[in-house]
């Protein structure tokens, strides 16, 4: 059984400040990393920024920047960003840093050792949006379906390669022993497919990007971003003993890096020996109004500006429950202001206000609480990544604290009998809360605060009507 847990999220590149659909991910990651600190796991949880390339150095020429000011800059915004969602990671990780330069290095020796980095004449087709060469049948009308306001360009380079169809039998034999390395379900055939076709060595190196880490014995090429970028997640974990045998390892990603972090990532690592991350989960995009949340179309929303409208709790609630968990979703500002109204307001807001107010008008007495941990139900369903259904479960059980206390009436008694009626109910309210903690940290803990004392106090509404 494992004694810590190392989450991950996929680093953002900082050629743009984050949006809605990067902190969904996020999101994600932390009510995972505040459930396991919950149950007494120690915890490291990743996120950072991928700083280098050459998307990297052209934003920063537009802006009259040099590329490290430009990184700089974004990331201070990005922290702005997470900020206000109250994401609790442990480090944020910048590609730039000197630590990740010597983890690249130490890893980039290892593979070469091995015999699996060699160096020949290529062309290939090109995205400069995904900054990754393209198969044919990968490319729809010369564009690449990911970034398709830039066409796909011809490259012809000498460059270093990474021996990755090497790994493809142990990648094969890997997968077929370990079937819920990729979740879901549905991704993991995805990648079982992709895999049957057969891998290609793979360029790990640019001639002509100058933005970037140099390859270690040729300061003429800098080191592929992906095959670079991937190594933050080592970065992060090694220094703090979290790449060991006593940790579960999680990477959470949007479906787009999806091949990378199952066949390209294992493979590397294999090849370095070290040991291979535990899971992969992949969720799906986020559009916006019908049209995808983009840095490239421009089709963007911070989460800051519905973090001023609907509080940090508010959006995460709004997220983790209707988000792109296993498909893509689209989303609104009505439906969030519809849902926000309903589900918290209405339901959740309504159920704590009616019982602090009835034990404070009746100067009632409850024990306090001493201890509690999550729900059995609560449990299962976060560590099966079912973040959803478990919001799904937790506010049945709040409809049907609300329906027990309007078929009860308990405001139209007094003394005692108001506290034979509410007693049970506020035995649950304060499982609930303690269960919806790591999805809405700041109210939650602030409901369990007002409800948890022999003397509940009637306080201000934790959700407001909008």
């Amino acid at each position: 059984m494992f004694s810590k847990v190392y989450i991950t999220t996929a680093i953002d590149y900082a050629n743009d400040v984050i949006h809605l659909g990067h902190a969904y991910q996020k999101i994600l990651a932390d009510i995972l990393a505040r459930y396991w600190r919950d149950k007494g796991k120690k915890v490291f949880f990743l996120i950072g920024a991928d700083e280098h390339g050459a998307n990297i150095a052209k934003e920063a020429e537009k802006q009259g920047l040099s590329p490290q000011d430009l990184v700089h800059k974004i990331a201070i915004l990005d922290k702005e960003q997470w900020s206000s969602l109250n994401i609790s990671y442990d480090r944020f990780i910048e590609t730039t840093d000197e630590d990740h330069l010597k983890t690249v290095e130490k890893f980039w020796q290892k593979i070469k050792e091995k015999g699996d980095i060699y160096q020949k004449e290529f062309s290939g087709l090109y995205c400069l949006g995904c900054e990754s060469f393209k198969t044919s049948r990968e490319i729809v009308d010369n564009y690449c379906p990911l970034h398709r306001t830039k066409k796909i360009i011809s490259v012809s380079e000498k460059n270093y390669f990474f021996q990755w169809s090497k790994y493809e039998n142990f990648l094969k034999e890997f997968f077929s022993k370990n079937k819920q390395f990729v979740k879901p379900e549905s991704r993991y055939q995805e990648i079982l497919s992709f895999l049957n076709e057969g891998l290609e060595d793979i360029s790990i190196s640019r001639q002509s990007v100058f933005w970037g880490i140099p390859v270690p014995e040729d300061k003429n090429q800098t080191i592929y971003v992906w095959f670079e970028a991937l190594m933050s997640y080592f970065t992060g974990a090694f220094v703090n003993g979290f790449w060991d045998k006593d940790s579960y390892i999680i990477h959470i990603l949007g479906k787009d890096n999806l091949r990378w972090h199952a066949l390209l990532w294992p493979a590397m690592l294999y090849s370095a020996g070290y040991r291979l991350p535990d899971l992969i989960y992949t969720h799906g995009f986020l559009s916006f109004n019908g049209e995808k949340l983009s840095k490239s179309t421009g089709n963007i929303i911070r989460p800051k500006e519905l973090v001023k409208d609907f509080g940090e709790d508010g959006v995460r609630y709004f997220l983790a429950k209707y988000g792109p968990l296993k498909e893509d979703a689209d989303i609104s500002l009505s439906k969030l202001k519809n849902v926000y109204n309903a589900e918290l307001a209405n339901n959740l807001g309504n159920l704590i206000g009616r019982i602090s107010k009835l034990a404070s008008q009746n100067n009632l007495s409850f024990p306090k609480i001493e201890k509690i941990s999550f729900s059995r139900e609560t449990s299962q369903l976060i560590e099966e990544f079912k973040i959803d259904i478990c919001l799904f479960k937790i506010f049945q059980k709040i409809d049907k604290l609300n329906k027990y206390l309007e078929d009860k009436h308990p405001w139209t008694e007094k003394g005692e009998e108001v506290k034979k009626i509410i007693s049970p109910c506020l035995r649950e309210l304060r499982q609930i809360c303690f269960d919806l903690k790591p999805f809405m940290p700041n109210s939650m803990s602030k409901a369990l605060q007002y409800l948890g004392d022999e003397k509940i106090k009637f306080n201000p509404p934790l959700f407001p009507r909008l």
